[in-house]
């Protein structure tokens, strides 16, 4: 649904599988697509983050979107987990085992900063890390169009 209190901002509730309940998330998707492109619709999320406050609605997780931005507009498509993986379903990359850093580490660390210039959707429009897909059970996750896109 539309932010109440901002024009650019969706709040979202994103069912992670978890016995809590759904997440809240509020995201910056107001102006490159409507609600009908994100209900009901299976997404990738960064969960590992401390909840922030936007205008006054707490997030707790971000949308991974990728993006292409040309002179004259900006596109911007959901990253997708394959069909069959699991809802809450952890993104893994080879060659790069272990457990999330808590919220807190990733914060302190700034591993957000660090990671995110490294990640886009290659040629074959899948979401990568460096040269590492994001791989769940069932395959990598991808976007619809977006061949070469910086994913925010």
């Amino acid at each position: 649904e539309q932010h109440p209190d901002a024009e650019k901002l969706y709040v979202e509730k994103v069912d992670l599988g978890e016995e809590s309940g759904p997440r809240t998330v509020v995201s910056g998707l107001k102006d490159y697509m409507d609600t009908s492109a994100l209900t009901n619709r299976r997404a990738v999320l960064l969960c590992n983050l401390k909840p922030a406050k936007m205008r006054g609605i707490e997030s707790q997780a971000m949308v991974l979107c990728a993006s292409i931005e040309t002179p004259d507009q900006r596109t911007v498509e959901l990253l997708t987990p394959p069909d069959g993986a699991a809802i809450g379903e952890r993104i893994m990359f080879d060659g790069c085992p272990g457990e999330p850093l808590p919220a807190n580490q990733v914060a302190k660390k700034k591993v957000w900063e660090a990671v995110q210039p490294e990640l886009s959707t290659n040629a074959d429009r899948v979401a990568m890390y460096k040269n590492l897909a994001f791989q769940t059970s069932k395959g990598p996750c991808t976007v619809a169009t977006l061949k070469n896109g910086a994913i925010k």
